[in-house]
């Protein structure tokens, strides 16, 4: 198989599906595995889900459209669809159960049944342990290029190492110079917070390092792990995932221990000193700010209300030199001073939780000299906030380098555990489906038959159970008209077999206690029609209905044909149809208030069940058995009225309602 040989697929769309995967054979891969989110990537949704479900025919020599003839089956088909993708907690899970199509390939019912088989596994094995929680956090893994590092630099000795870096791309990661002495190299160091060095060991000024490796994950680890981070919830939820999986004895999720370890690194960032040194910078000037405002303060308070005193000696002095007043209040006031300085800095000390010889620092920025109102030293506060800066970013790089180390080669390994866990959502939905809904697999038998026991309607909040079979032992008919009253559940038990044979046709379970069916190579569902049609629309419908002459083995389903056209020749119609059915390996089901006629011009056994209504209940709501009794005309509607109201009613009426009555019996 070729790409080109897919419906839809030119030259262009080949072109796109080989940029994207790489090569023919992994696109056809893809396919064929039902990477609808990766092939969404360069087509529609809709492209996608043909391209993969055709393959998957091809594969086995059939086709999706083959089975579903009828619009009224495709739309039973999209519902059961939209009922299992409700299980579903990926957009790529509800992707690929809507590849799952319908079709009478063994080879293909096998499969699924297979993958069914495991999927229910899952679904016991994981059933209230969490596990849909993590899936549902899971997306598609997204691509974007690296953030650009502002606050380093990496500054290169040799023109040949420059020219290699820079081919490498690194000078689109971070800031890249050449620098060809210290004094560039002390001009660098001053604006950025950190600086690698490539070349000889030279003696910098803080804040520059002599690079130890030149690989990205080194230089410019944020590059590797911008990746990470940004699908870090859907690679955090991923790794739990995994680990519960392996510890539930899921083996395919066994050896993701190293990857989810980095992954819970990436995701604490725990490092509490550089938590603590980013508090220091982020509140030291507001600190300081505030300790000065209280010293002045103090100082301001404690002045007025001090008094000096000058001894003979300083009077002397004083006289004798002409100066010396501002030294003799220094002097006098230097206690006052050193006491309010030495309780300001404590305060910014105690709020900032400076350590050792971060205090030093405080010694930098208030002066020794005595003076009002005081004055931080300016320049050692903002050398303070250099040197906290140099040390956040050389305790986050540390980190940041360990991990892009371990994460390097990573990027394959995230991407194959997200499909692998979107793969294990699939198979869950599946899984989950079938026990939520109570579904039983059905038993395939080799001549035409349908037969089901305590079968349940899913598109019915409260469905009745309901049994019903065709073409067995018991019930050899394979062409059925089903009687009974309206609203008695005739149309319901029509959907319930869609859904049955649909379901089972898909390779899945059916919702029933237990189920045998045969094959078919098509199924039809003729939907009730809204009133007599003109002349040309009943020609078109008479077209329609002859393609159930072909040969092919298949179930057809109608409801109330007679609508189309005036009753007796609605029965004639339907009857033929029948006749035409009864010769072939064909099973049918014809809904119909006209049984008694259609069975008069039918050439062919005709087989009329009903369900049937044991009356109305003081609210005039029928009183139902949904299950239909076999070879049993069921009452009409307009009967159960009329036997009613003769129970009900007083003479003369009574009289006249029985004589109506009568015409029915």
């Amino acid at each position: 198989m070729k790409l080109v040989d897919l419906p839809g697929v030119g030259s262009r769309i080949r072109e796109r599906l080989i940029e994207h995967y790489g090569c023919e054979e992994n696109a056809l891969q893809a396919i064929l595995d039902g990477d609808v989110t990766g092939l969404t990537r360069g087509l529609s949704e809709r492209q996608a889900l043909l391209l993969v479900q055709y393959a998957r025919g091809m594969k086995y020599g059939t086709k999706p459209d083959d089975f579903l003839a009828t619009d009224e089956v495709s739309r039973a088909y999209q519902m059961l669809i939209a009922r299992i993708e409700s299980y579903a907690h990926t957009e790529y899970a509800r992707h690929k159960i809507a590849t799952l199509f319908p079709s009478s390939s063994t080879g293909l019912l096998a499969e699924n049944r297979k993958i069914v088989e495991t999927a229910i596994e899952y679904a016991r094995l994981t059933h209230g342990q969490g596990i849909s929680d993590l899936l549902s956090m899971i997306k598609p893994l997204r691509e974007r290029a690296p953030s650009r590092v502002r606050e380093r630099a990496v500054a290169v000795s040799s023109a040949k190492a420059f020219q290699q870096l820079k081919a490498r791309g690194l000078d689109k990661l971070i800031d890249l110079y050449l620098t060809e002495s210290p004094r560039e190299i002390v001009d660098l160091a001053a604006s950025y917070s950190h600086v690698s060095f490539v070349g000889e060991e030279i003696d910098g000024p803080p804040g520059i390092e002599l690079a130890l490796s030149l690989d990205e994950w080194y230089l410019a680890p944020e590059a590797v792990l911008g990746f990470f981070t940004d699908n870090l919830d859907t690679l955090v939820s991923a790794t739990k995932a995994a680990l519960k999986l392996r510890d539930l004895g899921v083996s395919s999720f066994a050896g993701w221990d190293d990857f989810a370890r980095c992954i819970c690194k990436l995701d604490e960032r725990d490092d509490r000193e550089a938590e603590r040194l980013s508090r220091i910078a982020e509140r030291l000037r507001e600190c300081v700010r505030d300790a000065t405002s209280w010293a002045n303060d103090e100082l301001k308070k404690k002045i007025e209300m001090s008094s000096l005193t000058l001894g003979g000696n300083d009077l002397l002095m004083v006289m004798s030199r002409g100066e010396g007043v501002q030294e003799l209040l220094e002097l006098q006031m230097k206690g006052i001073f050193q006491e309010t300085l030495l309780e300001a800095k404590a305060h910014i000390a105690r709020d900032l939780e400076l350590k050792g010889p971060e205090t030093v620092w405080l010694d930098e920025m208030f002066p020794e000299k005595v003076c009002f109102p005081l004055e931080i030293d300016r320049q050692a506060l903002h050398s303070f906030e250099q040197e906290l800066r140099s040390r956040i970013e050389e305790r986050g790089l540390k980190a940041r380098r360990d991990l892009a180390h371990d994460l390097e080669n990573g990027k394959g390994s995230a991407f194959e555990l997200v499909h692998a866990l979107m793969e294990f959502d699939f198979l869950l939905a599946l899984g989950t489906f079938a026990l939520d809904e109570e579904l039983c697999m059905p038993e395939i038998a080799k001549e035409p038959c349908l037969s089901f026991e305590y079968g349940r309607n899913l598109s019915l909040n409260k469905p009745d159970l309901v049994s019903y079979s065709l073409g067995t032992m018991e019930h050899p008919e394979k062409v059925v008209i089903l009687s009974g009253v309206n609203s008695g559940g005739k149309t319901s038990l029509l959907d319930l077999i869609a859904q049955i044979v649909i379901l089972g046709h898909m390779g899945l379970p059916v919702p029933a206690r237990q189920c045998k069916m045969s094959l078919f190579q098509e199924m039809y569902y003729f939907s009730k029609s809204r009133g007599t049609l003109s002349a040309g629309a009943f020609e078109t419908a008479i077209r329609k209905f002859s393609v159930v002459e072909n040969q092919k083995r298949k179930l057809v389903l109608a409801d109330e044909l007679e609508a189309i056209t005036e009753p007796g020749a609605s029965a004639r119609i339907i009857a033929c149809m029948l006749d035409e059915l009864n010769s072939s390996d064909s099973l049918a089901v014809f809904v119909s208030h006209l049984a008694e006629d259609i069975k008069r011009y039918a050439e062919t056994a005709v087989r009329v069940d009903g369900i049937d209504a044991e009356g109305l209940d003081e609210e005039n709501n029928l009183i139902v058995n949904r299950s239909p009794k076999y070879n049993y005309l069921a009452r009409s509607t307009p009967e159960l009225i009329l036997d009613r109201l003769v129970r009900s009613a007083k003479s003369p009426e009574r009289e006249f309602y029985a004589r109506l009555l009568a015409k029915f019996r």
